[in-house]
């Protein structure tokens, strides 16, 4: 298993109710300024990468402890992917020099990371302790080197966001070791919320210095807010895949932790789209999630054809299109019913154990729900 395990590591380092009956909101997100501009777009997009990335680091721990090795490549291949990713948005900024060294030290951070969790997986304290070290004394000062220097940023803040970067995900990857999902979800979502921080504060730091490549204001409330909602789009479709990955495969303890980590998300959602667009929308928002998601949950833990046959009606004839007007409502033109869909092959993808494609399934699920956050925001979907 540890050979396994180390292979996928080594690939890490090498890959751098109906429709009908709900009462439609009408208020719009053109009110609110700036939502949609090149430097909006750069805060929203490094915030959803370097949040992705910790979602993804949760995936592989979750797979590492399981000891599913095909589903544990699938999303070392999504990790690298998300890499590359991230080094084209700062490549633009910071020039090709500068991004290439950010996308080694990058890289190398995410190598670290996953020694780490394959050495607790597989209980070789000395391993996690060698892996933990290269992560505090070479990985956390090669990058804020890497980003202080291009992009104004003082060392000590870097420090500090890598810092906290390294502690909530070694936080979370030992709370999986321990065998404590009531402790291993929260713990991922508090790891998501400091990553997000920090995509938004480099955002901000590549736009002050580099104003003529992102025009528009990074810092305004419709900037941030886009960026917030987007980024809870992306935890809720990351959260609903583990808590069905969890239903499908009967780990009844994850299961249920994960469950409560999901209404969570859902109640986070629903409070940044009551700030957009008032609380009675809020309101709506919590109620038609989180039918939606029973739904998904319920056709995830289905044992007979019958019982999956009524979670799909559930979802076809009743949530889906309930969800669909009230997103009609907000302006928001894009197909839900591809959306729903694209979720239950991520779900159909789980049950077959088809975990070669998994990843990538996922994170399209993940790119559809957040095309639904831009619209509401006025930004392009």
């Amino acid at each position: 298993m540890l050979k396994v395990l180390a292979a996928c590591a080594a690939g890490v380092v090498c890959l751098a109710g109906c429709a009908s009956t709900i009462a439609l909101p009408t208020p719009s997100a053109s009110s609110v300024p700036s939502a949609n501009s090149p430097a909006a777009d750069v805060r929203a997009r490094m915030a959803l990468l370097m949040g992705e990335q910790t979602y993804v680091v949760a995936k592989l721990t979750v797979a590492a402890m399981a000891g599913r090795k095909d589903e544990f490549g699938s999303y070392a291949d999504l990790l690298a992917a998300n890499g590359v990713e991230l080094n084209g948005v700062l490549g633009k900024a910071m020039g090709e020099t500068a991004g290439l060294k950010f996308a080694q030290s990058w890289t190398r951070g995410n190598s670290f990371f996953v020694d780490y969790m394959v050495a607790i997986s597989t209980r070789q304290q000395d391993l996690a302790d060698a892996a933990l070290m290269n992560l505090n004394t070479t990985y956390v000062p090669q990058m804020a080197q890497n980003l202080s220097a291009p992009l104004n940023i003082s060392t000590s803040s870097a420090n500090r966001m890598l810092t906290d970067q390294v502690t909530t995900i070694k936080q979370f990857i030992d709370d999986a070791a321990t065998g404590t999902p009531s402790a291993f979800y929260p713990d991922v979502r508090a790891a998501y919320a400091k990553s997000t921080a920090m995509g938004g504060s480099i955002a901000e730091a590549a736009v002050w210095k580099f104003p003529d490549k992102y025009p528009g204001d990074v810092t305004t409330e419709g900037s941030k807010a886009r960026a917030q909602l987007d980024a809870l789009l992306q935890e809720h479709a990351y959260l609903l895949s583990m808590t069905t990955g969890a239903t499908s495969s009967g780990a009844t303890a994850d299961a249920g932790a994960a469950t409560s980590a999901l209404q969570a998300s859902a109640q986070d959602l629903s409070h940044a789209i009551a700030s957009i667009f008032g609380s009675h929308t809020g309101t709506q928002a919590a109620q038609l999630w989180s039918d939606e998601d029973k739904s998904f949950v319920a056709y995830s833990s289905a044992a007979d054809d019958a019982s999956r046959s009524s979670a799909l009606n559930a979802l076809n004839h009743t949530s889906t299109p309930a969800l669909a007007g009230f997103l009609n409502g907000l302006h928001v033109t894009a197909d839900i019913d591809s959306v729903t869909h694209q979720t239950i092959g991520v779900i159909d993808d789980q049950r077959a154990k088809s975990y070669s494609v998994l990843a990538a399934e996922d994170r399209q699920s993940a790119a559809l729900l957040i095309s639904l956050g831009d619209q509401m925001m006025g930004a392009p979907g």
